[in-house]
């Protein structure tokens, strides 16, 4: 197999996430099946199945070089003192299994999600993030209608799949890689044009690029003074392990409603708590 450099020119990096045995590997797989073979790319890795990449040319515009990682729950890798601005991903993918026995852990694995999140200054509006609802061959399915009232109020972009059959996995990945590519491009292009104020911010997060072999996860021993934050994730794995995630309450809103409302709208709701 030939051995091709990969470098971060044009470097977009997506993450699949969520509980283990939910698919990540199997979509991981089979996007490597589909890709054609002089557009793989060689990753050093001990597991195969965890962190593919491959090169993507947008029609008449730049090539992109795409690394793709799964990651597990607990997994993940937290920011540190030291470490660069730049998130180690630009797009997630976190894929549940749309079976109605693993409801509590998946919303305790999204809860986990957002505090990941949170360590590197985003949150779900700040950063591309696609749901995949992932048809598992045990379990009684739960309907998409189910799974989106549940995990997803905030209207993020979701797709229902099955990678036993491969049925979903293009869909997503094309998604989450537009999406992903668009974010990056625009935070980009307020370096030609900065606003004062962010402009400082804006130049942290897109440093001089790194090889890519220092884009993967690498949970090995962490270098002196540069310890993952204990107490960010012991919070993490407190809510997933002990699988009490909040209670999600969907609220629906008439589109009708916000027709005339243009940049944001603040909406404010009351609560009552009933005996």
């Amino acid at each position: 197999m030939t051995t091709a450099s990969l470098t971060a020119t044009r470097t977009c990096r997506l993450l699949y996430y969520g509980q283990p045995g939910t698919g990540k590997r199997e979509n991981l797989r089979l996007i490597h099946q589909f890709i054609p073979p002089e557009q793989r790319l060689v990753v050093a890795t001990d597991d195969p199945e965890r962190q593919i990449a491959f090169k993507f040319r947008q029609e008449g515009k730049s090539e992109w070089q795409v690394l793709v990682q799964a990651v597990d729950v607990g997994k993940e890798r937290f920011r540190a003192a030291g470490m660069m601005e730049r998130p180690p991903f630009d797009g997630v993918i976190f894929v549940v299994p749309s079976v109605g026995s693993q409801l509590d852990q998946s919303l305790a694995a999204f809860e986990s999600l957002k505090t990941f999140l949170d360590t590197w200054g985003l949150d779900l509006m700040r950063v591309p993030v696609v749901l995949q609802y992932n048809r598992r061959p045990t379990g009684e399915a739960v309907s998409v209608d189910r799974l989106e009232s549940l995990l997803n109020p905030w209207g993020l972009l979701s797709f229902p799949s099955n990678t036993l059959k491969g049925e979903g996995v293009r869909e997503t990945l094309k998604a989450v890689l537009g999406l992903a590519i668009n974010h990056i491009n625009e935070k980009r292009s307020k370096l030609e044009d900065p606003d004062p104020i962010e402009v400082s911010m804006v130049q942290a997060s897109h440093a001089r690029d790194i090889p890519a072999e220092t884009l993967g996860f690498d949970n090995g021993p962490p270098v002196p003074g540069r310890e993952p934050m204990d107490a960010t994730r012991l919070r993490s794995e407190a809510i997933y392990n002990e699988m009490s995630p909040p209670l999600v309450v969907p609220v629906r809103i008439p589109r009708r409603l916000l027709q005339n409302h243009k940049g944001q709208l603040r909406i404010l709701l009351e609560v009552q708590i009933e005996d």
